[in-house]
């Protein structure tokens, strides 16, 4: 699962499923250095912003997409990925007004380790400045990008629920947020003539921002649900595809504004294996 926030979009959540049944699940679903060392992965964001003033309702509009440079190789906590911002673009339009941020707003990698079951650490974050941090948040993605796992070797149709914290720094804020996401082992699908796992994913979250936007200082906190899916290749040990949508409701204070203001947000989130399946 993958929970993103953005400084004026939301905490969102990134959740996963496809296919239909199959075969009984392979014997082990659990994080290892994968067949395919150095991998891209496309990321595409939209997201909705309803901001109520007092009865008046204004929107801001989100969209971004990335390229990102992604290796692995073994570290003591199982294995470690080190992500790059190879591509970057993002725009978004609000009442406060436009802006938008390329590849350059984002100086350095994201590096961070993961354990079989897919728990992040987080060991260093590139800086990324001010409007970048609308639409590449590296803590959220350490722990968004990919699912939960069970570690072990489940059945076809089991669950399991995971509560996923993360807290620090972000984009030159601050994020703190916790999540409860229950992940459902599908079924099997075939793309391409290559056998994939498909979990199902759903979730809640509570997460609260601070920090600077478009110039403005902001304090933010948001409630929200998820669903959506992962397919995941067993024999490479790669998350190939996720897709999620969500819908959150919370306030921000804004210098700007004498009161909180309301907020609802609506957000699609997609992550693709560059190079196909």
């Amino acid at each position: 699962m993958r929970f993103r926030t953005a400084a004026l979009t939301l905490a969102t959540v990134s959740l996963g499923a496809c296919g239909g049944g199959g075969p009984a699940a392979p014997p082990e679903l659990a994080f290892g250095l994968p067949a395919e060392t150095t991998v891209r992965y496309l990321t595409g964001d939209t997201a909705t912003m309803d901001i109520d003033a007092g009865g008046q309702v204004m929107q801001a509009f989100v969209a971004s997409s990335a390229t990102l440079g992604t290796a692995f190789a073994r570290s003591d906590e199982g294995i470690r990925v080190t992500v790059t911002a190879e591509e970057l673009k993002g725009t978004i339009n609000s009442p406060a007004g436009a802006a938008s941020a390329d590849k350059g707003a984002v100086q350095g990698t994201l590096v961070f380790d993961l354990d079989r079951r897919g728990v992040a650490t987080v060991v260093s974050q590139p800086t990324v400045t001010e409007t970048g941090a609308q639409f590449f948040q590296p803590l959220t993605l350490a722990h968004g990008l990919f699912p939960r796992l069970p570690g072990g070797a489940p059945d076809m149709g089991s669950s399991w629920t995971d509560t996923i914290r993360m807290e620090g720094p972000q984009g030159g804020g601050t994020l703190s947020s916790v999540s409860v996401v229950t992940f459902t082992l599908a079924g099997d699908t075939v793309v391409d003539g290559r056998s994939l796992v498909r979990i199902d994913m759903e979730g809640t979250s509570e997460a609260s921002a601070k920090g600077v936007t478009t110039g403005m200082d902001f304090n933010q906190s948001v409630k929200g649900t998820a669903k959506g899916w992962y397919l995941w290749d067993m024999q490479r040990r790669l998350l190939v595809e996720s897709y999620a949508e969500v819908d959150g409701r919370g306030t921000m204070e804004v210098a700007a504004a004498p009161f909180p203001l309301g907020l609802r947000v609506r957000s699609q989130s997609r992550v693709r294996l560059d190079g196909g399946m």
